[in-house]
């Protein structure tokens, strides 16, 4: 196949053209980037640390400058290069662009939007122990695309915003005592009001818990073999990274006290039986009849 005089020419002169164009564009958006991302994001960082700026508003608005810093590389380093008048002379081109970036980035602006709103609310806040979907931590970093978890095993968890925007999520932070519960099953046999009183002396005896709320004990259910009875009691929120430990001696000073009693935690007296009934004279077992 040939191709007509001066053609070729042409071609090489064009694709040498865009090679150079490229080559500027990657040089100059990635000098502003650098630039960026190692001074701007640094300085913003310093100056919100300094002033005391809240930490979620913070780590949203370092994650802005850092997203600023992108845009920014790829306009100038396109208008540097050539690129936008080239681009803007093709409305066809430009529309395709337009569409396939719309497509393959709206997840992303998704989770932009949820940041803006997580950003904004007063009930999510860095440093919050949440739980949600049955998973449990505390926010470590919350920026425009995602919110870093950390959980009680100091596993690190990178959420999607839309994810949490769009899930139930339970702030166990709070500025007030930390509740903690726990059923025990006693005996119908069994004294109620002595159960309660063990429950909630055993609670006063415990390092940590408040009187005020008081510990409370309080029947919460009637099982089929077994009374139920929630004890209730509350630390300060300034020692709830103590809560497993505290739970844990309360429901074994409970045990014991009540075992001190003769009272039987670990099952009730009454059961089910099953099974079939059947009368004999005592004479032979059970499966042979007797004589007349």
């Amino acid at each position: 196949m040939q191709f007509p005089a001066g053609l070729d020419i042409d071609i090489v002169s064009t694709y040498g053209q865009l090679a150079t164009d490229g080559a500027q564009f990657l040089a100059v958006a990635a000098l502003l980037y650098a630039i960026g991302r190692l001074l701007a994001v640094p300085v913003v960082r310093w100056a919100l640390s300094r002033t005391g700026t809240n930490k979620t508003v913070a780590s949203a608005l370092t994650s802005a400058v850092h997203l600023v810093s992108v845009v920014l590389a790829v306009i100038i380093g396109a208008s540097v290069a050539g690129f936008r008048g080239a681009l803007a002379g093709s409305t066809l081109l430009a529309a395709g662009i337009t569409l396939a970036v719309g497509l393959a980035a709206q997840d992303v602006l998704g989770n932009f939007v949820a940041g803006a709103f997580i950003v904004t609310d007063p009930d999510l806040n860095v440093g919050d122990t949440i739980a949600w979907n049955g998973i449990e931590g505390t926010v470590m970093d919350i920026d425009l695309r995602v919110t870093r978890i950390r959980t009680p095993d100091n596993e690190r968890i990178i959420v999607p915003n839309t994810t949490l925007a769009t899930s139930a999520v339970t702030n166990q932070t709070s500025t007030g005592p930390i509740g903690i519960s726990y059923q025990f099953g006693i005996s119908y046999d069994d004294d109620i009001d002595t159960v309660r009183s063990i429950i909630e002396n055993a609670a006063r005896d415990i390092d940590h818990v408040s009187e005020k709320p008081a510990p409370t004990a309080r029947v919460s259910d009637l099982a089929p073999t077994a009374v139920i009875l929630t004890g209730r009691i509350w630390i300060p929120n300034e020692r709830r990274n103590r809560v497993v430990s505290v739970r844990s001696a309360f429901i074994q000073r409970v045990q014991e006290d009540c075992h001190a009693e003769g009272i039987d935690l670990s099952d009730t007296s009454q059961h089910e039986l099953s099974g079939d009934i059947g009368v004999y004279d005592g004479v032979g077992s059970p499966d042979e009849p007797t004589g007349e």
